[in-house]
């Protein structure tokens, strides 16, 4: 049987549209080895991929139209042809594998099987090895993200034994007729052979319900832009194009704890503070620092013990004092302001707003991304994801640093930041649209700077 998209999953297939892409990515970098050959890794995922079973699975539109696309098994899944293989040219150190990244979060995946992609890259200046991994949003938000790097990974050099499945996997075929039987049984087509009204339709199990929770959210899309001001102009908002260019930064870990820790904040701010920083240079040089303060908007993992696959993410929206030219008054301003709003409703809201735009159709959000009448309510998306404290293997190869790859907003926002911890280090990654100006190599060089600053407060 087929298995419906997540409301905020929906959300993220809806908004690829024109240029915009909705992949996710994440980038590891290994010592090479024999473990990590194009084979090894196949074979890998191959003992491992049932643990990950949306893997194997596509998604299916629902017959005339009736519902949301659905997860269905993938009956010509082909694993070998997920897994690619690549290298960056000699001397091109780092920066080739960042424009490699970039040309391959260029390209959307494809809709008909299923939406990921693994690419093994050498690096041949360095004896390591890549992996670049893509996933569509509606597959995996960012903490799940990790959660499956982790199921491929070891914590030992050993490999540990995972169990086979009692049986080997047979895709379950598709049925349209079981999935309309069951489509038929719900309030929703029973709604819509009423004729009622479009927004209500399609919306969940109970359309009155949806209908209302789709107007509070409307609602509160207004509050928002009455309530805050507009974020400010930045040649970071701008229309998107289709192409990326991408750039990488690594900082270590206890540093950063440190210098949070001596000024009372927690390390989200400390890593807020270092966008800031960045956004401050960044700007002066492109000669256009605004009056008020620029707007991240600042996703916040709500996912429950035990949960898995899927979106679970609520946002805040958090100025940044690109105006204070201190680096410790910096992050004393993003510590106060992360205090604030952990006080206040807005997580509460965002995970709202998230959940209501999924509900909906297209049509539906539609109204929704009007609701709020051209606002521009922030100004790039910053996205620290914890990951894992301690070292991991695959297939006896060493991960020694990790990086998120953070898809641009649709609403005209050039520029994201995602931010990994990783094995004592954070991992910074700029993904920007290729025709972002100043380019990609000025914020580049502005967020080393930041880093830089912030870890002179240990010093």
């Amino acid at each position: 049987m087929a298995d419906p998209l997540s409301p905020a999953d929906r959300a993220s297939l809806a908004a690829e549209r024109g240029p915009v892409n909705m992949a996710v990515g994440g980038l590891l970098v290994l010592d090479a080895g024999p473990g990590l050959e194009r084979r090894a890794v196949v074979e890998r995922l191959a003992s491992r991929l049932h643990l990950i079973p949306r893997y194997r699975q596509r998604l299916e539109e629902v017959p005339l139209g009736l519902g949301a696309p659905a997860w269905a098994d993938d009956e010509g899944f082909d694993l070998d042809w997920h897994v690619r293989h690549t290298s960056v040219p000699t001397g091109g150190g780092r920066d080739a594998l960042a424009d490699l990244t970039a040309l391959e979060m260029s390209r959307r995946l494809d809709l008909r099987r299923p939406l990921w992609e693994l690419t093994v890259i050498d690096l041949p200046d360095e004896e390591r090895v890549a992996l670049l991994a893509r996933m569509h949003h509606a597959l995996v938000d960012g903490v799940a993200a990790v959660d499956a790097a982790t199921v491929l990974l070891d914590p030992t050099p050993e490999p540990q034994e995972i169990p086979a499945p009692e049986e080997p996997w047979r895709a379950k075929p598709y049925d349209p007729r079981r999935h309309l039987a069951r489509l038929a049984r719900t309030p929703v087509v029973s709604t819509q052979r009423l004729l009622m009204d479009a927004a209500a339709r399609a919306l969940g199990s109970d359309p009155r319900r949806a209908a209302e929770d789709l107007r509070r959210a409307t609602d509160l899309l207004r509050q928002l832009a009455q309530t805050r001001p507009q974020a400010p102009m930045t040649p970071l908002n701008q229309p998107l194009g289709p192409n990326r260019r991408c750039a990488l930064h690594r900082a270590p870990l206890d540093r950063i704890k440190a210098a949070a820790k001596g000024q009372g904040a927690t390390v989200n701010d400390a890593l807020l503070a270092a966008v800031s920083g960045m956004l401050r240079e960044y700007l002066q040089e492109a000669g256009a620092l605004p009056s008020a303060p620029p707007v991240a908007l600042v996703p916040v993992s709500v996912r429950r013990p035990g949960e898995e696959g899927g979106n679970r993410i609520s946002t805040v929206l958090v100025d940044l004092p690109v105006h204070e030219p201190d680096a410790r008054a910096r992050l004393a301003a993003v510590s106060a302001a992360m205090r604030e709003l952990k006080r206040s409703a807005a997580v509460r809201a965002g995970a709202l707003l998230v959940a209501a735009g999924g509900w909906a159709p297209p049509l539906v959000s539609s109204v929704l991304a009007r609701a709020l009448g051209g606002v521009r309510a922030f100004n790039l998306v910053a996205s620290n994801i914890p990951g894992p404290q301690q070292p991991f293997y695959l297939n006896g190869c060493r991960a020694r640093e990790a990086y998120p790859l953070v898809p641009l907003n649709p609403t005209n926002q050039r520029l994201s930041v995602g931010i990994l911890s990783f094995d004592g280090a954070v991992g910074f990654s700029l993904l920007a649209d290729r025709e972002l100006d100043p380019p990609v190599g000025v914020a580049a060089r502005a967020l080393q700077s930041a880093v830089d600053e912030l870890l002179a407060m240990t010093s």
